[in-house]
């Protein structure tokens, strides 16, 4: 009887112990195979580590809900330099960019619809639309006066995520 219950216990943790290493592979597998096809996989990396899946849909809507909580703070930073700056040459590029990023913020959450029904193509269109509006405001930016906010690494990180959703829906 008892070396029944030790080999129950021991079948037990076998099957748990090879659970918890295959989704550990199934997580770096995934990693692995989306990162170094992005503009910066070390980012990459570190977003989707923390998405807590491994499911390439889950990765898609997470990282469709970060860009679209990122989008939605440059908006809204866009829109407050754009009110207070005294700059007119910098008043109007925040005004631009403030534009581009509601633009974002729509294009994210179609690509949310979009992959709601499971049109991937879709998805990829609509997220490249919002990296082209992501190029648009920070192309605003190429001649003086500088901006010292932090819209345009926001920007940088918005374009960085967008990537990693264009990567994943390629793989769907």
């Amino acid at each position: 009887m008892a070396n029944n219950s030790c080999f129950i216990i021991i079948s037990l943790f076998g099957v748990l112990l090879f659970t918890i290493i295959s989704n550990v592979a199934s997580s770096i597998d995934n990693v692995s195979t989306i990162c170094p096809n992005t503009s910066n996989p070390p980012f990459c990396s570190n977003v989707l580590k923390s998405a807590g899946t491994t499911d390439l849909k889950g990765l898609v809507i997470y990282t469709l809900n970060l860009a679209n909580t990122n989008a939605r703070k440059s908006l809204t930073l866009a829109n407050s330099l754009e009110k207070t700056t005294t700059n007119p040459q910098l008043k109007q590029r925040y005004l631009s960019c403030a534009e581009s990023y509601d633009k974002i913020v729509g294009h994210i959450e179609n690509a949310q619809k979009d992959l709601a029904v499971g049109d991937f193509n879709a998805v990829n269109i609509v997220t490249y639309d919002a990296m082209t509006e992501i190029d648009n405001c920070q192309g605003e930016f190429g001649q003086p006066p500088k901006d010292t906010s932090l819209l345009l690494k926001n920007g940088k990180t918005l374009n960085d995520i967008c990537n990693i959703i264009l990567v994943i829906s390629n793989l769907l």
